[in-house]
C-alpha cells in the first residue's frame, strides 16, 4: 500500500540529486514499502538516468523515472502528479535534501492542524568562497512562520499535500507559468482561494544549495523580478470583473511607487551592504508589479 509520493522535477543537477535520494531513503519512523518517489526529468539528454538507476530495486520503496522534454516547469511536475498513487503528496527540489525527520514531522503537522497543505524551512547553504553579505540577502533567508499558522511561502521546495486535491480535485500547476516561474505559488494561492486550509511547518526542514552561479547579484535581481512579476499576475488573474481592474490598477499604482521608496532607502543603506542589496531587490520586486499589470511576463526560466 502506497501511503507517501515524493514528486521531484530535476534537470542537470545529477550530484545534487544523488544527495536528495539518499536523504529520502533514511528517513526516521517511515515504512520504505509505504513510499513512492516519482523523478521527472526535464533534460531530453536524460542526465539524471544513471544517477536513479543505482538507486532502483534496491530498497523497499518504488523508484520511478520518467522524461519530460519540452523545456516547462509546470509540465514536468504535472507529469509527476499524474503517477502518484499516495495518500499524501511531498514536493522537494532536486537542489536541496531534507531533515531525517523531515516526512514524519510534515505528517504529524498536517494532521494536527487538520489542515490540506502545509509548507516548511527551506534553510540555504553556499559554498566558501560566498560572501557573508551575499548569505545573509533575504532571499536566502526565507521567512516561515511557526507551525499551524498561515504560511509565508508557498512553493513546492518543501511542502506536503493531501493527494486528494489532485486526484479527486484535478488541480495542477498552470503551463503559461512554466518558463515566468511562479506556478507553485499560482496552484496554491487557487487552492487558498477555493477554501482549503493551508498552514505552515516551522520544524519541517530541507537544505537546499546555493552554488556560486546564483550567489551574486545578477541572479538575485532575475529571481526578485520574477517574483515581483509572478506575485501581481497571480493577484490579478486570482480577480474577475471590475475587481480586476481595481486590482490591476493598485498593482500598478502600488508597484510604482514602493520601487521608488525601496531604492531611495537601498542609496541611504549604502554603507550596510546587505541591507542595501535588500532594499534594492525590494525595488527591482515593485517596478516588476506594474509591469505585470501592464501584461508583461517576465520569463526566468526561456
Amino acid at each position: 500500500m502506497i501511503r507517501y509520493s515524493i514528486c521531484i522535477a530535476t534537470y542537470k543537477r545529477s550530484e545534487l540529486l544523488k544527495k536528495l535520494l539518499e536523504s529520502l531513503l533514511i528517513q526516521k519512523e517511515i515504512e520504505l514499502n509505504q513510499v513512492e518517489i516519482i523523478i521527472v526529468d526535464n533534460d531530453s539528454a536524460q542526465s539524471a538516468k544513471p544517477v536513479v538507476e543505482t538507486y532502483v530495486n534496491k530498497y523497499p520503496c518504488d523508484i520511478y523515472y520518467f522524461i519530460q522534454p519540452e523545456k516547462n516547469i509546470s509540465l514536468t511536475r504535472n507529469m509527476a502528479l499524474d503517477k502518484i498513487k499516495g495518500e499524501y503528496v511531498f514536493f522537494i527540489d532536486d537542489d536541496e535534501y531534507a531533515d531525517e525527520y523531515w516526512m514524519v514531522t510534515h505528517i504529524e503537522n498536517l494532521i494536527k492542524y487538520k489542515a490540506d497543505a502545509a509548507f516548511g524551512r527551506v534553510i540555504s547553504y553556499f559554498s566558501e568562497n560566498t560572501p557573508g553579505w551575499i548569505r545573509d540577502c533575504m532571499v536566502y533567508q526565507r521567512n516561515t512562520n511557526p507551525s499551524g499558522k498561515e504560511p509565508a511561502n508557498m512553493n513546492t521546495g518543501n511542502c506536503i499535500v493531501k493527494s486528494e486535491l489532485f486526484l479527486l480535485k484535478g488541480y495542477r500547476l498552470d503551463k503559461e507559468y512554466g518558463l515566468t516561474g511562479g506556478s507553485d505559488y499560482q496552484l496554491f494561492t487557487r487552492i487558498l482561494n477555493d477554501g482549503y486550509k493551508l498552514t505552515s511547518c516551522y520544524e519541517a526542514e530541507t537544505f537546499e544549495y546555493v552554488p556560486e552561479s546564483r550567489a551574486n547579484i545578477k541572479w538575485l535581481v532575475k529571481r526578485v523580478a520574477r517574483t515581483g512579476n509572478n506575485y501581481s499576475r497571480t493577484q490579478i488573474e486570482q480577480s474577475t470583473g471590475i475587481n480586476k481592474f481595481l486590482v490591476r490598477t493598485r498593482e500598478f499604482f502600488k508597484g510604482f511607487i514602493q520601487s521608488i521608496f525601496a531604492f531611495i532607502i537601498s542609496i541611504v543603506m549604502i554603507w550596510n551592504p546587505t541591507k542595501s542589496l535588500n532594499w534594492f531587490l525590494t525595488s527591482v520586486s515593485n517596478i516588476m508589479k506594474p509591469l505585470a499589470a501592464l501584461g508583461y511576463h517576465y520569463q526566468e526560466y526561456k
